[in-house]
């Protein structure tokens, strides 16, 4: 009998081929922890954005379903020796979005995006990603005060990565850690 390896929102969706075997992967997704946050009365969520078009391919039949939800592609573009960000589909101009990715880092691609986002006309960027690895507690960068803290208004993670989660600070509104444990026992 094969062992079942459960994974969280696969950065590469080929890597689950390099289990062979007695390993079966089974695929998962931290989505419904972030649709219960942004699909109730009070939030103003009516966009959602991908930095890329693998998080797009990852994430967006996710929300085809949603009325009302502007669907927003980004991409990376090579001008000179920088990259930049650039809105490929979408309008983003009124709108309160939320940009969709795996995992973060240092963050770039995701403060990238959002600086896009605002200078396209979003009233307001939130983010959420199912995987925080933020080394160095490159997290403080979009903390309040942070350098990275101007474009981001909410930054939604899971807890997926506790050594990282358990040390983001949460006091000041900026981050949110969602407990994926509810996730895990429903999808056994």
């Amino acid at each position: 009998r094969p062992t079942r390896l459960m994974v969280y929102d696969l950065h590469t969706l080929q890597n689950r081929f390099y289990l062979h075997g007695n390993a079966i992967a089974s695929l998962q997704t931290a989505i419904p922890l972030l649709k219960d946050k942004i699909f109730n009365n009070s939030s103003k969520i009516d966009a959602i954005a991908f930095p890329d078009d693998g998080a797009a391919k990852r994430f967006s039949s996710m929300f085809i379903s949603e009325k009302n939800i502007e669907i927003i592609i980004c991409g990376k573009s090579r001008d000179d020796d920088k990259r930049k960000v650039v809105i490929q589909t979408g309008n983003a101009k009124g709108r309160n979005v939320v940009i969709i990715d795996d995992l973060v880092q240092t963050g770039g691609t995701l403060y990238e995006t959002a600086k896009v986002l605002v200078e396209g006309g979003a009233e307001s960027v939130s983010a959420f990603v199912t995987h925080a690895v933020f080394p160095n507690d490159s997290w403080k960068r979009f903390s309040k005060g942070g350098d990275r803290s101007n474009y981001i208004s909410k930054f939604w993670v899971t807890n997926s990565n506790p050594t990282v989660t358990n040390r983001i600070l949460t006091d000041d509104g900026m981050f949110e850690v969602l407990d994926i444990m509810d996730l895990i026992v429903n999808d056994l």
